[in-house]
């Protein structure tokens, strides 16, 4: 069993530490466009759907 009597804590560190890692995590979605907290900040993706590849239903008289 170890010794902790005069054992140093380490709660800052891993305090910051976590804060870091949920940051970074904030910006990663915030860049792939997930969230949007920035507006225009992150990938720029185009839309390459138009009108002509959408599937068309056509709708058949009842005889």
């Amino acid at each position: 069993m170890p010794r902790l009597v005069g054992k140093k804590n380490n709660s800052v560190l891993y305090t910051g530490l976590a804060m870091l890692i949920a940051a970074v995590g904030i910006i990663a979605l915030e860049y792939f466009g997930v969230i949007d907290f920035i507006p225009n900040f992150g990938k720029e993706t185009e839309v390459k759907s138009n009108a002509t590849s959408q599937p068309v239903k056509i709708n058949k008289p009842v005889n």
